[in-house]
């Protein structure tokens, strides 16, 4: 991981930059660290969250879910591999621990491209 980066940003979009059309793609990486309420129905895990950037749907994972659930963090590479999904480093680690309900994100804050991810 890149020093000082404490969130990634997995975009719906594909190395060919083609639009990732898998339905309900982003909601499933969401439960993978996920628990369920005592209603039984899926809570995220605040490592891992839904967002849309610009029109398209992306998961932001914290990089401190490698240390706290190192299974899910490896599944979620594994998809990102598999599917060839577009990852750009998110903000820093000291932002990434602050997050409110709603952040914003700057899409063009960093590139997807050589983040080590």
């Amino acid at each position: 991981m890149l020093p000082g980066v404490g969130e990634f940003v997995i975009q719906g979009i594909t190395v060919d930059g083609e639009l990732f059309q898998l339905q309900g793609w982003a909601g499933m990486l969401c439960n993978l660290p996920g628990t369920s309420g005592t209603d039984g129905r899926p809570r995220h895990s605040s490592y891992v969250r839904p967002v849309v950037v610009n029109g398209v749907v992306s998961v932001v994972v914290r990089e401190s879910l490698e240390t706290v659930d190192p299974k899910a963090f490896a599944d979620i590479k594994q998809f990102v591999a598999e599917h060839r999904l577009q990852v750009r480093a998110g903000r820093g680690s000291r932002d990434a621990e602050i997050t409110g309900a709603y952040p914003v994100f700057d899409p063009e804050r960093r590139s997807p491209k050589d983040n080590k991810w």
